[in-house]
């Protein structure tokens, strides 16, 4: 408090009435509002100071952000009037006034745009955060800024004035959610929708962008002339997705893979593949995706290869040479490469063998690891259903030669597990029956399932038997005549083997 007060106690009242700690911010109030700035005041002119202070208190919004500048405001309302089109502006500002006016053409959403920055000024903070979502990268489209400019395109379709907005999230990712469905939707969008906002504005980003709106309001996504065979399993899937870390693309790729029961760890290596980025020639890629989703023990690491690999099988026309030395354009090496009949192993060994001449890489070293440390499991019981007694084994495999064996006996990719076991990560088993009864030249070791274990985690990833057979899973006919009765029955029993190792071992399901 100001020295002078002691000489004139009587206005400390007032000075903690009206919120002041001294006579210098009390006297540029006054003046700043054109009050006499003298201390000596009549009752009724310190009255009059409280009446105004309390109406100026009540035209205030307690919602406004607290990183509002009404002179910054100032400045936008100026640009959006056309003024300060030469003048030197900060750099958000100077973004915020060449995009109003790349809207020139279209006076409405020129309009709709400049009422989105002021009323985002004002009540967020999303007009000074660079970056909306990491994973989408540094371009300038990944901003909120640049997302405003997108909805302000949909002005015809808002659904309420953006005015009637207010934020209910701290973090700036989930205000834009509420601000999009705010605009845009009567019902609840998954996030991952979002991404269609931050991709600039060409053609195909702006029908993603439809298919936003046409969730929105309560339409189903099968219906939405996406050029996607999306069955209802997908559209179940979809409107459970929380997370917005992938584009629409990728997350249509990755349910797709997950509803023709695809492991969800290698679905997310499905979204960042090629496949992620476009939905060219779907008929022929869903049969890929399809194919893949049913291999058990293919490496999740071996995707992007695989897919590689037939695009440039199918798809990438050939660079001839010619006698002269330069180079003329030819067709694909197999433009009517199919899915119908292939064999993941050979799939796997052309894959190998197409990036071998690439890299000049022709060899490729027998490789071997160190045990997982978890014990082997033998255990001998009478079967009744077979009245035979049977030895049942759990064996470790610890080369790469021994996991291509068990590939082809069981008709799944195990061997492309080799590089993850190598590094310690995951380590293979094989569970197989052995008829003691049977005479000593007709006793053969039946396999019976493969077992993926993760080290780190000490989990149980996945078990297949042969030909993707699952103990308790939905047998394909065509598998099922395969595989004869007895091993079929040997399958059913193996459950209960494996749940004896794993107690014993200290494994869980993952």
């Amino acid at each position: 408090m100001s020295t002078l007060l002691l000489d004139k106690p009587d206005l400390e009242p007032h000075f903690k009435t009206l919120g002041f700690n001294s006579t210098v911010a009390y006297k540029l109030w006054c003046y700043r509002h054109g009050l006499n700035t003298s201390l000596e005041k009549t009752p009724d002119q310190r009255q009059n100071e409280i009446d105004l202070l309390e109406s100026q208190l009540e035209k205030r919004d307690p919602d406004v952000h607290k990183k509002h500048d009404p002179k910054r405001a100032e400045y936008l309302a100026r640009i959006f009037r056309g003024e300060l089109q030469n003048e030197k502006l900060s750099s958000t500002l100077h973004t915020i006034r060449k995009m109003y006016n790349t809207f020139a053409r279209n006076p409405e959403a020129q309009q709709a745009f400049g009422r989105l920055v002021q009323h985002i000024e004002k009540y967020s903070d999303l007009l000074w955060h660079q970056k909306a979502i990491k994973n989408y990268g540094n371009s300038q489209l990944n901003t909120f800024l640049s997302a405003l400019g997108q909805l302000a395109q949909h002005h015809k379709d808002w659904l309420r004035p953006v005015e009637d907005w207010r934020p209910e999230h701290r973090k700036p990712r989930n205000q834009f959610r509420t601000l999009a469905r705010h605009l845009l939707a009567q019902y609840d969008v998954p996030q991952f929708y979002d991404s269609a906002f931050f991709q600039g504005s060409t053609e195909e980003v702006l029908i993603q962008q439809g298919w936003f709106k046409h969730v929105g309001n309560g339409q189903n996504i099968r219906t939405a002339d996406i050029p996607m065979n999306i069955t209802k399993r997908m559209a179940h899937l979809l409107t459970q997705q929380k997370g917005y870390h992938h584009t629409i693309y990728q997350t249509l790729r990755r349910i797709q893979f997950e509803a023709f029961a695809g492991h969800k760890h290698s679905s997310w290596e499905l979204a960042h593949s090629p496949l992620g980025e476009s939905l060219d020639n779907e008929d022929f890629w869903e049969t890929v995706v399809h194919f893949l989703a049913n291999q058990a023990f293919l490496d999740r690491s071996y995707i992007i290869p695989i897919i590689d690999y037939i695009r440039n099988q199918k798809f990438t026309p050939q660079q001839i040479p010619q006698p002269d030395g330069t180079e003329t354009e030819g067709p694909p090496p197999h433009p009517n490469f199919c899915m119908k009949g292939r064999s993941i192993n050979k799939l796997i060994r052309q894959v190998d063998v197409w990036h071998q001449e690439l890299t000049g890489m022709e060899d490729v070293a027998f490789e071997t690891w160190q045990p997982s440390g978890f014990k082997e499991l033998e255990h001998t019981e009478f079967n009744t259903e077979l009245k035979r007694n049977v030895q049942w084994t759990l064996h470790e495999l610890i080369t790469s030669q021994q996991l291509y064996a068990e590939g082809r006996i069981m008709h799944h990719c195990a061997g492309s597990y080799a590089k993850r076991c190598l590094a310690g990560e995951k380590s293979i088993w094989s569970l197989r029956a052995l008829d003691l009864d049977a005479a000593e030249e007709n006793q053969i070791q039946e396999h019976v399932i493969t077992v993926e274990v993760d080290l780190k985690k000490r989990t149980v990833v996945q078990s297949a038997g042969k030909f993707n057979l699952k103990p308790f899973g939905k047998k394909h006919v065509a598998k099922e005549r395969k595989a004869d009765n007895v091993y079929l029955l040997l399958l059913r029993y193996a459950p209960t083997l494996m749940r004896m190792w794993m107690d014993r071992e200290g494994l869980s399901h993952g």
